[in-house]
């Protein structure tokens, strides 16, 4: 069964981290912190789509919504933003049950063997009513785990209707090795993203191609890449952000930084770490806003990358 559920996305803890609220409740606008950012803490389990584990992280969360009105029409970006605070999944194979607490949950959302949907290489599936769970394990070292619900009652802007709602949550194994970084490390991965101008941009157009992020050895290791955002409108594709990443490798595999996007007016902050034993994996965490106050748009980012 799904217990009991966490707030919508308007009224939901904004993280510290990264972002805080804006705005009034019912249109909630991120807008980036100060430069401190704490980085993500990894798991101490074993991450498996088919083995029993159990693993937590702090500060590697993030939500966003869209946004429907009772009286139809298109559905619309609502909001996003990082969330601080712990996760939390639990697997067991048998009998068949998976858990996910997440910062704004005030109880576990649980799941078992009769919403179990399917599992596959990287992906596993459940879904009850509304709600839905995916654990998505691409390689071995770092899972990312949404927890989905639909129809919740909603106001954006005085006007009534209902929010699809997404909760992510970056789970890792930490690196292990104590040896150095000798030779450029290179991973290739995909981009979960939303966003968009807040209550006018529609649903689930805006997306970010596979990208490439290398780490380059030195006195001060350096993991360094791009991640690109476009918008399709009638089946044509325009760019719409460019974040440009370089930030130093500290100790265990964390980084962080500043998005400055000039090209697009955007600015946000960024975290991550590399993973695994031996650093096999990485993943990035990132959350930008609009920086222009003299346009006509409120434009929000904000997603995760893996790449192995």
């Amino acid at each position: 069964m799904i217990r009991k559920i966490g707030l919508l996305l308007g009224v939901a803890a904004c993280g510290a981290l990264v972002t805080s609220c804006g705005g009034d409740d019912d249109d909630p606008t991120p807008t980036p912190t100060g430069s401190s950012t704490p980085t993500p803490s990894p798991t101490s389990s074993e991450l498996s789509l088919t083995a029993d584990f159990t693993a937590s992280s702090g500060n590697a969360n993030y939500i966003y919504a869209f946004f429907t009105p009772d009286t139809g029409g298109t559905e619309v970006f609502n909001g996003g933003s990082r969330i601080n605070g712990n996760g939390v999944i639990e697997f067991v194979a048998s009998p068949d049950s998976a858990s996910f607490i997440f910062p704004d949950l005030s109880e576990a959302a649980v799941f078992g063997a009769a919403e179990f949907v399917s599992v596959s290489a990287t992906q596993r599936f459940y879904q009850m009513g509304t709600a839905a769970l995916t654990m998505f394990l691409p390689d071995e070292e770092v899972m990312r785990v949404t927890y989905d619900l639909d129809d919740q009652p909603f106001t954006r802007n005085s006007v009534e209707g209902t929010l699809r709602s997404r909760r992510s949550a970056i789970f890792f194994s930490p690196v292990t090795t104590t040896t150095d970084i000798a030779s450029t490390l290179t991973y290739s991965g995909d981009i979960d993203v939303a966003g968009g101008d807040p209550g006018v941009t529609a649903a689930d157009t805006v997306s970010a191609p596979q990208t490439t992020f290398t780490v380059t050895p030195g006195t001060d290791d350096t993991i360094s890449g791009t991640i690109a955002i476009f918008e399709t409108v009638a089946s044509t594709q325009t760019q719409i952000a460019s974040f440009e990443i370089s930030a130093k490798v500290g100790a265990g595999g964390t980084f962080d930084g500043a998005i400055s996007d000039t090209t697009y007016a955007l600015t946000g902050n960024y975290v991550g770490a590399l993973a695994g034993d031996d650093r096999e994996e990485v993943f990035i965490i990132f959350s930008a806003i609009d920086s222009d106050p003299d346009d006509d748009d409120d434009r929000v980012f904000v997603g995760s990358y893996i790449g192995n």
